[in-house]
């Protein structure tokens, strides 16, 4: 019958013949999944699948030096791990020649002087582990490795476009990152803060605030405007700083090349932050856009200088050259200033003080 002649079995050398199994059948078949217990597939003398259940054994002793019958995924994890710990072998010169303790370069110093030996060596190093790792995995074996390799080159091949396009874009980012101070000052924006936010704040570090008071006595020696000839400076100052608002003074028509300020106003410093900049731009108003005149950058060190040298008056504060330090302006000018401290529990007893005489 038809049947029969379709389960009759081969006979003569079709019947010896084995089945050519393809690369990665082992992995390839202990990855299917039944609860707990892989599934492998192994061939029988006849050429028929075996799916009976195998339990995974651990460390097994039954080929020299051993052999780790886990999981398949444990391997390959196994493996992956030993190809980057060549890979980083392979790179250790340059990634020491980087660095700065003594042990990196005392190492670079040897073996920058001895490169054909170091990598001859590694080479011999790279395939006893790769060869000894394989060995001791059951499901990986040297084709199956081959094959992986071959096909990840190839995969990454096809992609090399892709690849390059996204490392070009991520080197980009970086760039702008690590030159963005010459960014900013490019783009005049150096002294404006863009996110209120710093690392240390969801960490609960919180910064120490203080405020203080900077006074403004009197600018002079300015330029003139672009564009002014026959009318003088409009003048304001603008103080940019960390966290803090912009301030302002207000604007002093027809002040020329300097004028009294008389002006102050309070800001909050952070003294964990020493190198936090403070920016003081002088402008001149027009009637469609203001233009920057001069500009002073103080560091909050700097800031906390000027204070101990003004601040310590404060009781008997005027508007005097002794109780004011002048600051050079670039490109041009000079500024008078002092800084004083705020001291908010004297302020907040007086406020208090005040409405209890209102109430009475």
């Amino acid at each position: 019958s038809s049947s029969a002649c379709h389960c009759r079995r081969p006979r003569g050398a079709a019947a010896r013949r084995p089945r050519r199994r393809p690369p990665g059948w082992r992995r390839l078949a202990a990855r299917t999944r039944t609860g707990a217990v892989l599934q492998r597939s192994t061939m029988t003398e006849g050429g028929i699948q075996d799916l009976r259940p195998r339990e995974r054994r651990g460390i097994v002793y039954d080929k020299w030096p051993f052999r780790l019958d886990i999981a398949v995924e444990y391997q390959d994890w196994i493996l992956i791990c030993s190809c980057l710990f060549v890979v980083f072998l392979w790179t250790l010169p340059c990634l020491c020649g980087r660095l700065q303790n003594s042990c990196s370069r005392a190492f670079a110093n040897w073996v920058y002087t001895r490169l054909h030996v170091f990598y001859w060596t590694l080479v011999y190093v790279t395939l006893f582990m790769i060869m000894f790792t394989i060995g001791i995995l059951p499901d990986w074996s040297a084709d199956d490795f081959a094959d992986y390799s071959k096909r990840t080159m190839f995969w990454t091949l096809d992609r090399m476009v892709k690849i390059i396009t996204s490392l070009s874009i991520l080197f980009g980012f970086y760039l702008v990152f690590k030159f963005r101070e010459r960014v900013l000052v490019a783009a005049g924006m150096e002294h404006i803060t863009v996110f209120s936010w710093k690392i240390n704040d969801p960490l609960g570090f919180r910064s120490k605030l203080r405020p203080v008071e900077v006074y403004i006595w009197k600018v002079d020696n300015l330029r003139s405007g672009n564009g002014k000839v026959l009318k003088a400076n409009d003048i304001f100052i603008e103080c940019h700083l960390g966290q803090n608002q912009p301030m302002r003074t207000r604007v002093h028509n027809n002040a020329g090349q300097g004028c009294i300020i008389k002006e102050s106003f309070q800001l909050n410093i952070d003294e964990n932050e020493p190198s936090q900049l403070m920016t003081m731009l002088l402008k001149d108003q027009s009637i469609l856009a203001t233009h920057e005149l001069a500009r002073l950058t103080l560091s909050t060190a700097e800031l906390c200088g000027i204070e101990d040298q003004t601040g310590k008056r404060r009781t008997n504060f005027t508007y005097l050259v002794d109780h004011f330090v002048p600051l050079g302006l670039s490109p041009q000018g000079q500024v008078w200033i002092a800084v004083a401290p705020v001291d908010d529990i004297e302020d907040a007893k007086a406020f208090d003080d005040g409405s209890l005489a209102c109430g009475c």
